[in-house]
C-alpha cells in the first residue's frame, strides 16, 4: 500500500498564501498519482509557470498543461475580478512623465 502524502507538510516558508493554494490545490489532485518526489517536483514546476513565467521544454510544457487543467481553471477564474497590472515600456513612461500626459 502506497503511504499517504501529507500535502500540508510541503508548504514552503517562502510561497505566499496565493501561490500555496495554488500548489496545494495541484498537489491534492494528483497525490494519488505519482511518487511524492515526483508530485512535489511537477507542482513547483507549474507554480513557477503559472507565478514565474518560466519556460520549460515543449514536452514538459505539454505534461505540465494536461495536469493543472482543473487547477489552472479554477485559479484563472478567481483572478477574473483582481487588480490585473499594465505593464508599459519605459521610455513610454519617462515620454509621459516629461510631457505630463498620462494615456488612458
Amino acid at each position: 500500500m502506497k503511504p499517504s502524502i501529507d500535502v500540508d507538510s510541503l508548504r514552503t516558508e517562502h510561497e505566499s498564501e496565493e501561490q500555496w493554494e495554488v500548489r496545494r490545490s495541484f498537489l491534492l489532485e494528483h497525490k494519488d498519482d505519482f511518487p511524492e518526489a515526483e508530485l512535489v517536483t511537477l507542482a513547483q514546476i507549474y507554480t513557477n509557470i503559472e507565478f514565474l513565467g518560466c519556460r520549460y521544454p515543449p514536452q514538459t510544457m505539454k505534461r505540465i498543461s494536461v495536469l493543472a487543467e482543473k487547477v489552472s481553471a479554477k485559479y484563472k477564474e478567481s483572478r477574473k475580478n483582481k487588480l490585473k497590472r499594465t505593464f508599459v515600456q519605459a521610455s513610454d513612461a519617462a515620454e509621459q512623465k516629461a510631457k505630463r500626459t498620462f494615456k488612458k
